[in-house]
């Protein structure tokens, strides 16, 4: 399935983000996010976000968007 990452929203994310507990750190954030078959262009963009750690889905979100 072919997202755009400027039309996700919090609900696809979340999916994606299953078995996260935030606070969490990027490369916990990608990992999950990659093992719930998210797009691997989400998966690159939060591991290239330019914070380290992501306080909640909303923000992770914001980061993927490129507004972080």
């Amino acid at each position: 399935m072919e997202i755009s990452l400027g039309n996700l929203d919090l609900g696809q994310l979340q999916q994606y983000l299953q078995g996260v507990n935030f606070p969490a750190d990027k490369e916990q954030v990608a990992s999950n996010a990659e093992s719930n078959n998210a797009p691997q262009e989400l998966v690159q963009q939060i591991r290239n976000a330019s914070t380290q750690r992501f306080d909640s889905p909303d923000q992770v979100l914001q980061a993927v968007q490129g507004q972080l």
